[in-house]
This record gives C-alpha cells, structure tokens and sequence, in this order.
C-alpha cells in the first residue's frame, strides 16, 4: 500500500516522536486526543501523517510512534500552548510519555510524495546529512519552537544498508530513525 503525503511551502511541518506509558495509551487516544484534537484544529494544525518507529540511534527509550502535522505558522503553534482549553492537559500528557520529542519544525517543500507503507525510511537528523539520494533534506526553521535542533536538517531516506550501518554508529550529531509510515499508528 502507498500513502501520498501533500507537501505545501507555506504551512510549517512539524516532526514529533515518542512512545506512551502502556497504562496510559487509552487515555492518550480517547480522553487526550478526543478534548484536544479540535483545539489543536482550531489552531490549524493538519495531520499529515503517522509512523511507526521501528528502531532508533542512541540510548535510552527509544520512541515506537511518531508523526509529521503542518501548522500554518509556528505563531500558530505558539498560540495552542497558550490555549486555556489545552494548557490543562498538558501535565498529564507529559506524564504519560516515557519519551517525547515535539515541536521541530522544519522548511516544508511544495510536493506530493508517495510513499510505500510497506517499506521502512530512513530519517537522518543531522548538521552535514551522510547520506546521498535523500527524498527530501529541509533544514530546521529558525522559528522552530523547539531550538535544540537548529542548525540540522531532517532528511528522509529509503532504508538501505547505508542506513543500517548509519544505525549502527551513527557518530556525533548524528540521529537515525527506522520508521515505517502508517496512518493508523498510535
């Protein structure tokens, strides 16, 4: 199966990982998503898509899930975080996180992808990208609600052997995902 991903230049994309307390899964996608996914709407944040993170470089919990979302500005973005509708959940929403990453935007493109949800990606945050032959390489936006990226870029990859070894001592700087797309991933 594929899923076609709808790139647009002028909404800010977003990449987020994580992976949920097992006790607190059902409360995240039923009590959590269901109060604050229409605010995050309101806001305008899109769901472009969810992934499934099948390995990841460095130590410690590993994220299992993530997703990619747009959002028409990081203003906007900034915004939500102020919301006293969201700001309540907040608390407990890290609490049920073993670990959670939000908040990297990165430049989008203007371009329609189609990927293959049977076939795993390679995701390289880095400074100077290692590999050649990227789907696409955007640098973190200096707007960037989360700043402890800036000066990388984020880049998708086929998985390949490269991205094996990659994995495998990845070097300094240097973050790797193994990721797997899927629009119904938690």
């Amino acid at each position: 199966m594929t899923v076609e991903l709808t790139f647009t230049a002028d909404r800010r994309l977003e990449w987020a990982v994580g992976k949920v307390r097992p006790e607190k899964m059902e409360w995240m996608y039923q009590d959590y998503f269901g109060a604050v996914g229409p605010v995050m709407a309101d806001h305008g944040m899109q769901n472009l898509v969810g992934f499934e993170v099948r390995d990841a470089s460095g130590a410690g919990v590993k994220p299992t899930a993530g997703a990619l979302t747009t959002w028409p500005s990081a203003e906007a973005r900034i915004k939500l975080h102020a919301d006293t509708r969201f700001t309540p959940w907040l608390p407990e929403r890290d609490d049920a996180f073993e670990v959670f990453e939000d908040g990297y935007f990165i430049e989008s493109l203007e371009e329609v992808l189609t990927l293959n949800t049977d076939q795993d990606y390679a995701v390289v945050i880095a400074a100077k990208q290692p590999m050649a032959a990227a789907i696409f390489d955007q640098p973190v936006t200096a707007d960037s609600p989360n700043q402890s990226r800036t000066g990388k870029s984020l880049a998708l990859y086929p998985w390949t052997d490269a991205a094996d070894a990659l994995l495998a001592a990845p070097g300094a700087g240097v973050e790797v995902f193994r990721i797997r797309f899927n629009p119904k991933v938690r």
